[in-house]
Order: structure tokens, then C-alpha cells, then sequence
């Protein structure tokens, strides 16, 4: 069973990452990646011709608990 604190491979880029939130029925999970995402920031309208990313670090993804 996953917990809060557990520590798993983060399924973007491999890195180690921690367990943040487990769902009450435990089927999802939200992990935080020590690791820089691209984020699209903001989100691009059907106006905007420019999408600008961003990278940040400690990101949280939400998973399903036991598939990888």
C-alpha cells in the first residue's frame, strides 16, 4: 500500500520522488519530483501565437497507484 512519504521513481524523468497525497480510495496519488519540469505558462488561448515555458522544480503529478 502506497503512503505519504514513500519514495518512488517520478514517471517524467526518472528521478527520485516523494509521495505528497494518497487518494481515500488509494487509487491515486500525488507525487513531488526533486527534479525541473517545463510548465506552459500562461496557458495559451486561441489568440496567443507565443507559448513561453518555464521550468520549475518540485513539481507534483498525479499517478495511479501501481502502474508505472
Amino acid at each position: 500500500m502506497t503512503e505519504v512519504g514513500d519514495r518512488i521513481r517520478c514517471p517524467k524523468c526518472g528521478r527520485e520522488s516523494r509521495i505528497v497525497w494518497v487518494s481515500q480510495d488509494a487509487k491515486l496519488a500525488g507525487l513531488k519530483c526533486a527534479g525541473y519540469h517545463s510548465q506552459i505558462s500562461p496557458p495559451p488561448t486561441k489568440f496567443s501565437k507565443n507559448i513561453q515555458t518555464k521550468t520549475k522544480k518540485g513539481m507534483v503529478f498525479l499517478i495511479e497507484v501501481g502502474k508505472e
